[in-house]
């Protein structure tokens, strides 16, 4: 059984699940989303207004997912999207393309963090391996000094998922999200102070010797 796992390890794991498994990266950012709302949805947290930050990597796709669905719900939401959205990755330009297709709208500003009752980090995930760019630091650290709670998915942006250390800036959430096996960077030094309450979801992500396990147990059922 996997225990606590470096940026390197999900990252086999990941390019494992779907090269080799086959499930694409689009479904897996659909079952993450689902996973992030069921603990949005649980009663912990005030859904009357929510902002989704979505960066430009598949993190952010997952935000954008993330935002889709909640307001296909009928939950009021904005969605910010923080950079170049030409430089997003293929799967989160679909995903941005999705969500206008359903006549969500976007956009690269707010004024003012306080006016929210919940926040949907979804800047960085585990690729993020040096420090914040500043003008994505200010808005880590107006996000921290509005005192909204935080809901990150996968990892707080800015904390490097190995280490636990913060790059430049990083989320202090109430609660993280993250997939398939806790990281290591959430269960030491500064990841013990900015995670919060740590949810582990399964979306379908197994390392080879798990996978391999369970396929034994089922020949042997």
């Amino acid at each position: 059984m996997v225990e606590a796992v470096t940026a390197q390890e999900m990252q086999r794991f990941d390019r494992y699940t779907m090269e080799e498994i086959g499930v694409p990266a689009l479904v897996l950012m659909e079952r993450a989303a689902m996973a992030t709302i069921e603990v949005l949805a649980a009663g912990t947290f005030d859904l009357a207004n929510v902002l989704v930050i979505a960066g430009l990597g598949n993190n952010g796709g997952d935000g954008v997912a993330i935002a889709r669905m909640l307001i296909q719900k009928g939950v009021n939401v904005d969605l910010l999207i923080l950079g170049d959205e030409n430089r997003a990755t293929a799967n989160t330009a679909t995903q941005l393309k999705i969500a206008r297709g359903y006549g969500i709208h976007t956009q690269n500003r707010v004024r003012d963090f306080r006016n929210y009752t919940v926040i949907v980090d979804a800047l960085f995930g585990i690729g993020l391996s040096k420090p914040v760019p500043s003008k994505l630091g200010d808005i880590i650290k107006r996000v921290n000094a509005a005192n909204i709670p935080v809901v990150s998915v996968d990892v707080p942006s800015g904390l490097h998922v190995t280490t636990g250390e913060i790059l430049g800036s990083a989320i202090r959430a109430t609660a993280t999200v993250t997939f398939a096996y806790p990281k290591q960077g959430l269960l030491q030094n500064e990841g013990l102070k900015r995670a919060g309450n740590i949810y582990v979801k399964d979306i379908g992500i197994y390392s080879p010797e798990e996978l391999a396990e369970f396929k034994q147990e089922e020949s042997e059922n």
